[in-house]
């Protein structure tokens, strides 16, 4: 890490969100080898002091960061930078977790109201396959790998080229390790894979009835669950 007159960090000035401003920052002095893969970024208090940033916000910009595999917390012993500048290079200091679940909450509602609306029994056939293959992998694990394949079965009901390639463009960001992990760490709890697998069943259900509002509402308030935990999950770790 450079001297504290040599950091690679700058108050945060301008308009945009501050918790993107400070992953960009982050991100950059990734980029530019000025933070080096494996150092510890300075102790929380310290980092916020030298972005003008509250301990909040840092956090909110942490969090993110974790979540996009690029950073990992740990309770006492900081947080690690774990990209080195080629994965950054290749993630896009643009994108944040957040702006994925952003992207999603625009594009994949809307994707299950054109499915309820156009119904094409292929569609409805394949997304009730997609189903009750998750239903059968929770009905004999307790647990299942990914609903995925069943967003992917609405977007494909969608009829919509457009917004289907949108959406396999948001999901390619969810594939680091450490997303994975805190998935799998967010969807521990029995109760919150029992309350998705019941979302799945609604949306199933909405769009093969023709109810374009209520797939759309189902749809939105399952990524808002997951949205959120998966970031109570990625907190419970972050040190205090």
């Amino acid at each position: 890490m450079k001297t504290s007159d040599e950091t690679p960090f700058a108050p945060v000035v301008t308009p945009r969100s501050a918790p993107a401003q400070v992953a960009d920052q982050v991100v950059a002095a990734i980029r530019d080898g000025q933070i080096q893969r494996f150092e510890r970024l300075p102790a929380e208090r310290e980092l916020a002091r030298l972005l003008g940033v509250s301990r909040p916000t840092l956090r909110e910009a942490l969090a993110g960061l974790e979540l996009a595999g690029l950073v990992r917390s740990r309770q006492g012993h900081g947080t690690v930078v774990i990209a080195s500048p080629a994965h950054v290079a290749n993630w896009g200091a643009e994108v944040t977790p957040i702006q994925v679940f952003e992207a999603r909450l625009v594009i994949e509602p809307e994707l299950a109201r054109l499915a309820a609306e156009k119904r094409y029994p292929e569609d409805i056939a394949a997304l009730q396959q997609a189903g009750a293959e998750l239903e059968k992998e929770f009905a004999e694990t307790g647990h299942y790998r990914s609903d995925l394949p069943v967003h992917r079965a609405v977007a494909r009901a969608a009829r919509n080229p457009v917004l289907e390639t949108a959406l396999e463009e948001a999901l390619r960001h969810t594939e680091s390790s450490r997303w994975v992990e805190l998935r799998s760490s967010a969807l521990r709890p029995e109760v919150i894979r029992e309350g998705h697998v019941d979302e799945v069943r609604q949306i199933i259900q909405h769009v093969s009835d023709g109810n374009p509002t209520e797939a759309a509402e189902v749809w939105r308030r399952h990524l808002i669950h997951f949205r959120d935990e998966m970031l109570t999950s990625l907190h419970e770790d972050a040190p205090q």
